[in-house]
């Protein structure tokens, strides 16, 4: 409560009871030594008059007679004071009384043992009556204190009269200091209220003192201007791309915001541009990432000249760009993208005697404000640049909503979204099945199966792989995947012992880039030291179609394979462009005889002698065969007699998901 307070507020409180304490603590030290001060008098003054007393007191107490009672008497009415006198013999009796003796007679036990007592406005004093050192008896005295205690009152009276001009004194002296001293925090509070350094709004403070103050005031002021300094250099580093200086992604998204809630009536429209450089991984992959980003920072430069002013030019990633046409129609946008497509074509750069002749893909969208949401307005541009990029290098698409080639795009960009939504669970997913690979040549009660992946939506619904795999490809997803893959069969099937007991062998498909693919090598190396596994029971697929380059390129990973007992398996062989040279010299350990020729063996005797050559030539090497789409009984007697190892297919066993195989 006492913090809520102002400065000013509390010092006035505290200077008020600080005067209070004060005048309180003054009233009590003088009442206290005043009081001191009349006891002692008190007691002086009986001890005189017991003094002056005391030969008479003597003199009745060995002689009683009435001229020396009569003359006590007198005496002690000259004393005011004396309120009343009893004196004792040395038999302690009573033998004289003077005045009002009644609260002598209620004490006398009380002063026999103490002497003095002092009770309200009464001084009780024992004395003795001694001649020559010999006691012959004692006075007990009852002095009136009342005079004292007026002079108590009287000093009381005067301090409380003096009390409010004094507290009036201290808050005045309160207001003024309060005035004086938070002056300096009001202003630089006030100061601190007015500034606003982060939009180059800054109220300085001054002062003409050389104290602390001077010292808080400069200090405020310098950490204004280095704020104001940061703020510049913070937004402008939030606003800007560091390479190439030019406004990044997050700035041109809010500028795409308040052009879609632009509400002038009098706006003709926006056009936006998309810009994506053609083989700019060439340059970085061959010449190195420097000449990338000189490459970037020149072609800028060069774009820029034909920029119309105050036009918002962004890089959104890597090699991508956006510009922001305001307050224009289409033609003029139309107009705008042909004269960027010759300004980017055929772009020539150097780089340590190396030359690269670079172009660009441009998308463009018109649109009104209201006509888009900000998600609407980035997916119609997206769509429109990857139409442009399958039309070749140095090619534009305008957004047509009714062009199928953009739905086409644009349903790839949703599936590609659900990809990635699946890879990190959710709210797409993904779930393994597995497919029965039968052996045909002999019986047991080991398991084989190959690895399927399927894929579900938020709302539960099927993708087909067919559907979702081709645009993994196209966006390079398939490492993603197929390390997903990977490590969750591997992490679901760890955790079952008596399964691993049974199983032969697990194939996993592969794309071809994934071989070559460091993150998946990667990935396949981190899993041989996490899990424990016999990994000779594990097969890796690839195709005929991508397996011959791929192969040549990662020979080193596939050593490596070969010697944690990893096997490898070629896929649809016999649907490529590969020779039976090829299946002769590459290192598989398993030939997947592509289903169409199973389908047609009993018609083709063509695909029948195909089947038959292939296993020839794997016997011959050591390998075993997968016949694939065996879906009769009679696929089996014919497989069989040929001597292909094994079938897989729905006659054997339709694909299920992984889980119902562990149970």
């Amino acid at each position: 409560m006492w913090t809520k307070f102002r400065i000013k507020t509390q010092l006035i409180v505290f200077m008020t009871l600080i005067v209070i304490v004060v005048e309180a603590s003054t009233l009590f030290f003088i009442l206290s030594v005043q009081k001191k001060e009349n006891q002692q008098n008190a007691i002086t003054q009986t001890d005189a008059i017991t003094q002056s007393l005391n030969n008479d007191l003597l003199n009745f107490i060995l002689n009683p007679n009435a001229d020396v009672l009569s003359d006590i008497t007198f005496r002690l009415s000259a004393f005011k004071e004396i309120r009343g006198v009893i004196l004792y013999n040395e038999n302690k009796k009573a033998i004289f009384q003077y005045g009002d003796t009644k609260e002598l007679t209620k004490k006398q036990l009380s002063i026999f043992e103490e002497e003095t007592i002092f009770i309200d406005e009464h001084l009780f004093v024992k004395k003795d009556i001694t001649a020559d050192n010999y006691t012959l008896g004692f006075e007990l005295i009852d002095v009136d204190l009342s005079s004292f205690k007026q002079k108590e009152e009287q000093i009381t009276y005067t301090i409380l009269i003096i009390f409010p001009f004094a507290l009036l004194f201290g808050f005045l002296i309160s207001l003024f200091l309060s005035k004086n001293y938070t002056k300096p925090f009001i202003e630089l509070l006030d100061a601190m209220r007015k500034s606003d350094p982060t939009n180059n709004k800054i109220t300085a403070v001054s002062t003409n003192a050389n104290n602390e103050i001077k010292e808080l005031f400069d200090g405020f002021n310098l950490q204004m201007k280095q704020i104001e300094k940061s703020s510049k250099e913070l937004k402008f580093q939030a606003n800007h791309d560091q390479l190439t200086n030019i406004y990044n992604r997050f700035f041109m998204k809010e500028e795409l915001l308040n052009a879609l809630k632009n509400d002038n009536p009098n706006i003709k429209g926006y056009n936006y541009l998309l810009i994506n450089l053609d083989q700019f991984k060439l340059v970085n992959d061959s010449a190195g990432y420097q000449a990338g980003d000189e490459l970037l920072k020149m072609i800028v430069t060069h774009y820029q000249a034909i920029l119309p002013k105050d036009t918002p030019f962004a890089r959104i990633d890597g090699d991508t760009f956006s510009v922001l046409l305001k307050d224009s129609n289409e033609k003029f946008g139309k107009n705008f993208l042909e004269e960027s497509l010759k300004r980017l074509h055929d772009f020539r750069f150097s780089y340590k005697d190396e030359t690269f002749s670079v172009s660009a893909c441009i998308s463009l969208v018109f649109f009104k404000p209201f006509e888009f949401t900000l998600k609407e307005l980035l997916k119609a541009s997206t769509t429109s640049l990857y139409t442009a990029k399958q039309k070749g290098r140095g090619k534009s698409q305008i957004f047509d909503p009714s062009d199928e080639i953009a739905k086409r795009v644009s349903m790839e960009i949703d599936t590609a979204k659900l990809i990635k939504e699946a890879l990190v669970d959710g709210p797409a997913r993904f779930e393994l099945f597995a497919q029965d690979i039968v052996p045909l040549q002999y019986d047991t009660d080991k398991i084989s199966y190959e690895i399927l992946i399927r894929m579900w939506d938020k709302d539960n619904n099927f993708i087909p792989p067919d559907s979702f795999l081709p645009t993994a490809e196209r966006y390079q997803l398939m490492a993603d995947i197929d390390m997903h893959v990977l490590w969750t069969y591997l992490e679901t099937v760890t955790k079952d012992k008596n399964h691993i007991e049974k199983l032969h062998s697990a194939h996993i498909n592969l794309a071809g880039s994934s071989l070559n693919n460091p993150d998946f090598q990667a990935k396949v190396k981190e899993a041989i030291e996490h899990f424990d596994f016999p990994w000779d029971k594990l097969e890796l697929e690839i195709t005929e179609s991508s397996a011959i380059g791929n192969f040549n390129m990662a020979n080193e990973f596939i050593i490596w394979l070969k010697k944690q007992n990893i096997g490898l398996a070629l896929d649809d062989f016999g649907t490529g462009m590969a020779s039976f040279e090829y299946l002769k010299s590459l290192p598989f350990d398993v030939v997947k005889i592509d289903g169409s020729f199973v389908k047609d063996m009993h018609t083709d005797p063509i695909d029948k002698a195909v089947i038959k050559y292939i296993q020839e030539i794997a016997q011959l090497k050591g390998q075993e065969t997968v016949a694939e789409y065996v879906e009769t009984k009679e696929d089996v007697e014919e497989l069989k007699a040929i001597g292909v190892t094994y079938g897989q297919g729905y006659f054997l066993g339709k694909p299920r998901a992984l889980s119902s195989w562990l149970n």
